[in-house]
């Protein structure tokens, strides 16, 4: 029996009682780096032991695995989704601040997190195709806009490889091998 429908001192369990207790959590807590079992965790501490979910559970739903009728699994898909945007919004925010050196902190940990936002991954991907592919980032904004500058205008050392001197290739001594 699943846990979605799993029975506990005969009464059912319900998906609306865990969506209800992650929306509380959500609200409340700071959940900037917060990850997947962080959040379950959070959210099945603040239940009776009839309404937590396992990690399985946790990835069926975030996978999309309920009833497709089933209005509460939209309901939380709508919830992952909207802490997923709180998470990039609060992170651009503190990399825009006014403590500009800090910046780059956040910038990892964003790349790291948020596929989408790691360039370097992006950029092996499309060195190792053989096809000829175009990047284009657009701003929304003028914050959006300098965060992309910062991050794509990083300064950098070129390194030169180094020639090897020929006028002395060794042809004078005779090696036995």
């Amino acid at each position: 029996m699943s846990d979605e429908t799993k029975k506990t001192s005969g009464r059912p369990f319900k998906m609306e009682n865990w969506v209800a207790e992650l929306k509380k959590v959500l609200a409340t807590e700071d959940i900037l780096f917060l990850s997947d079992k962080d959040l379950q965790f959070l959210v099945n501490q603040n239940l009776e032991e009839k309404d937590r979910i396992t990690d399985r559970t946790f990835e069926n739903w975030k996978g999309g695995k309920f009833h497709p009728d089933e209005e509460i699994g939209k309901e939380f898909m709508s919830c992952i989704h909207l802490s997923l945007i709180k998470q990039k919004q609060e992170m651009s925010r503190r990399m825009l601040g006014d403590d500009d050196k800090n910046w780059t902190r956040f910038a990892w940990v964003m790349e790291r997190k948020f596929t989408e936002w790691n360039l370097k991954h992006i950029s092996e991907n499309i060195n190792r195709s053989e096809h000829q592919t175009t990047i284009q980032i657009t701003a929304a904004n003028d914050e959006q806009r300098m965060l992309i500058d910062k991050i794509i205008n990083v300064d950098f050392e070129e390194i030169k490889t180094k020639g090897i001197d020929e006028s002395n290739d060794n042809k004078s001594e005779d090696y036995d091998f």
